[in-house]
């Protein structure tokens, strides 16, 4: 065991980096994009007033554990798709694809209906505790991003079933053209073209925006798949498009694991964010700052967990064993690196990083605490992503379900529950919660990696 640690932890394989990092960039800059819109709007809601950051994040929130559903799917779709293209199977791939959006549409449409006619009482469920003004414009918010659920699982189930087939440039090309529509509707319809006698319609305009370049992106996307065929994984009408129960058991067995460990995330998330919201809106929106910067900084590494799930994935269906070990172990080694030089570049500019999204000196000082905290325990994240998305490729996921509910809610929710209510270390106590719960699901994670058993696992 000694041996196999050193092998693992002190050397690195030139042409497993190399593909690694060539699998990885256009990730990293696809969700960088997909980041900068997130973080121009939370921009332009702090122009609003903080009233609109805490609405918006409140809702962001709440549309992230709705989510939780298509993340599974989309789970279970990348990683089938990238053993049975390990296995060479091409028709399987197609065929995974298309059972995937047949179950995510139904339950994008079923989602939609219940949403938008308890709206009010969903809002006022989880966030009854806020400030009238928020909950007003929170709502105003939700109702139109509402109608973007069936349109966001076709997107993230495209793009998971493209990166499982190695297809990385793609999605980011999408990704990048869609993106810069969206903040050129969100400068449009937040603070209006008076020339063009557009009116200013405020945070209503961000929803408007967001739901519209959803909808481009979507169909630029189906389009995309059925007319380039010289794609890793595409497309035409003359493909099987028969509902195929054994590729949708076979897709479920990985994506409702997949599904409950979002949705505890998830949970935990929007658990949390009730608990800050008894802290006020300044709370509030420091917290939602801090995470949008921590955001932007995480999806380097959440790049490189694409890449090693896509790359462990295909290894584990050729039964290349020894292959997959190097690729999980060098994408971990790179990651924590990468996230070492993020989490110092956090600390030294974090006033300045807090300072683009409000002018309130109260909430960039909260900000500043929250961004720092985060770049000192960055490496960690890099860790337990990295480890888990290794697990998640090689069909693991229940340990990994199992190891988030530990984590998230004995740690992130109920430790920081205690230190709020009980000690009144308020949102230092939140990033007590974080620490620990990044340091547990880490050791966690790398112990079960070490064994090695999930190399031999069936999906």
């Amino acid at each position: 065991m000694g041996l196999m640690m050193k092998k693992k932890w002190y050397k690195l394989n030139a042409k497993a980096d190399k593909e690694i990092i060539s699998m990885a960039w256009p990730s990293i800059t696809e969700q960088i994009l997909e980041m900068m819109v997130g973080m121009v709007s939370t921009i332009f809601m702090g122009r609003i007033g903080t009233y609109a950051v805490a609405a918006v994040g409140m809702v962001n929130m709440l549309m992230g554990f709705m989510q939780t559903v298509f993340s599974g799917l989309s789970i279970g779709t990348t990683v089938v798709i990238a053993r049975v293209t390990g296995e060479g199977n091409r028709e399987d791939a197609k065929r995974a694809l298309i059972q995937s959006g047949y179950m995510a549409i139904l339950v994008g449409l079923i989602m939609v209906i219940p949403g938008r006619l308890f709206s009010f009482n969903i809002l006022g469920l989880f966030f009854g505790g806020a400030e009238k003004e928020v909950l007003k414009a929170g709502m105003s918010y939700f109702n139109i991003v509402l109608f973007n659920l069936p349109f966001l699982v076709l997107d993230i189930i495209i793009s998971g079933a493209m990166r499982g087939a190695g297809d990385t440039k793609t999605p980011m090309v999408i990704t990048g053209g869609v993106n810069i529509l969206n903040i050129i509707l969100n400068t449009v319809l937040i603070f209006g073209v008076p020339a063009l006698h557009i009116p200013a319609y405020g945070i209503v305009g961000s929803a408007i925006a967001v739901t519209v370049s959803r909808i481009v992106g979507v169909t630029v996307r189906v389009l995309v798949l059925y007319n380039r065929k010289k794609l890793k994984l595409n497309l035409s009408l003359k493909d099987d498009y028969t509902i195929r129960p054994e590729m949708m058991k076979r897709i479920v067995s990985i994506g409702v694991p997949g599904f409950i460990e979002q949705a505890v995330m998830q949970g935990g998330f929007l658990v949390l964010q009730i608990i800050i919201v008894s802290l006020g809106t300044v709370a509030m929106a420091a917290y939602q700052i801090g995470l949008n910067i921590n955001a932007l900084a995480f999806f380097p590494i959440f790049g490189f967990a694409i890449a090693n799930t896509t790359l462990v994935g295909q290894s584990l269906g050729a039964r290349d064993y020894e292959k997959a070990e190097t690729y999980a172990y060098d994408s971990l080694k790179i990651t924590m690196a990468v996230g070492f030089v993020i989490g110092i570049l956090m600390v030294i500019f974090s006033k300045q990083l807090a300072a683009m999204y409000s002018n309130d000196h109260l909430v960039i000082e909260e900000s500043v605490a929250i961004v720092c905290t985060f770049g000192l325990i960055e490496p960690l994240l890099a860790v337990l992503n990295l480890c888990s998305a290794t697990l998640k490729a090689a069909g693991d996921i229940k340990y990994v379900m199992v190891t988030s509910f530990v984590g998230l809610w004995t740690f992130r929710v109920g430790l920081s529950f205690v230190l709020i209510h009980f000690f009144g270390m308020g949102l230092f106590g939140v990033m007590v919660g974080i620490f620990f719960d990044f340091c547990i699901r880490s050791v966690m994670y790398l112990v079960r990696m070490n064994r090695g058993r999930w190399k031999y696992m069936n999906v």
